[in-house]
């Protein structure tokens, strides 16, 4: 009963992440390629993170030592140009914003921990959802976003991607309903970066997300390849002494 609990809860994460009026097809903005090998991605992306994501979104498992350790960061560096609170170098990425305080702020939403949301959702969702933001008056930020349809989150990003407007069309479904889909993005004053510029931000902080939702797999990658080359290796000894056991028996 716990195994399905826990199942149904990461599908109604999904489907919440997921439904909306605004109909869309759901990967035509592109792919998401998740690559932690690439260390230089993985290091941009902690930038990233730390100076327009974890003043809300705290990373309450993972710890600042850990990640410097594991993307080659040096502790000076880290020291002084990821934290700037008064934490330790070993502490956890945690935020001083209340939990209260976030629920006011944020129409009754708490920041989800970004250590766990993003292995729940899938990185494409939060790829998918960091580029589709779009001008609505009608939020009480003035921003809505396609992927999440009336998402408490302000536009973090919108200094370098700049502001767009959604373009929709109605359409009537078989039962006769009108409902709006999504034709295109207009854009309406540009951020500092390029289109390609920003993709390759999003793609960088999407990337260390998922490698911050799971540190571990950088290790468990890297030995799951060892321990499938001694299994060659052993599967071959092990056929070869078969074969000498066995071979005056016919």
């Amino acid at each position: 009963m716990k195994f399905l609990a826990v199942v149904l809860v990461l599908l109604s994460a999904n489907v919440a992440w997921a439904a909306g009026p605004s109909a869309y097809e759901k990967g035509s903005f592109g792919k998401i390629k998740i690559d932690l090998s690439n260390r230089t991605s993985l290091q941009r992306g902690a930038k990233y993170f730390v100076n327009y994501c974890l003043s809300c979104h705290p990373a309450q498992h993972s710890r600042y030592k850990r990640v410097a350790d594991d993307l080659g960061i040096s502790e000076d560096l880290m020291r002084n140009n990821m934290i700037f609170t008064e934490q330790k170098f070993g502490d956890l990425m945690t935020v001083a914003m209340k939990r209260e305080d976030a629920m006011k702020w944020f129409l009754g939403i708490d920041p989800p921990d970004l250590s766990t949301h993003v292995r729940a959702i899938g990185p494409q969702a939060v790829y998918e959802y960091l580029k589709t933001f779009y001008i609505d008056e009608t939020r009480p930020f003035g921003v809505n976003n396609l992927h999440l349809p009336n998402t408490a989150m302000p536009h973090v990003l919108v200094n370098l991607q700049g502001t767009q407007k959604a373009v929709f069309h109605d359409e009537t479904d078989e039962n006769g309903k009108e409902h709006p889909v999504f034709d295109r993005f207009e854009t309406l004053e540009p951020g500092t970066l390029s289109e390609a510029q920003y993709e390759q931000v999003v793609v960088d902080t999407v990337n260390f997300l998922a490698y911050l939702s799971e540190p571990a797999q950088l290790v468990r990658k890297r030995i799951g390849i060892g321990v499938l080359f001694f299994l060659v290796v052993l599967g071959a000894l092990s056929y070869f002494l078969k074969k000498n056991y066995w071979m005056d028996i016919h």
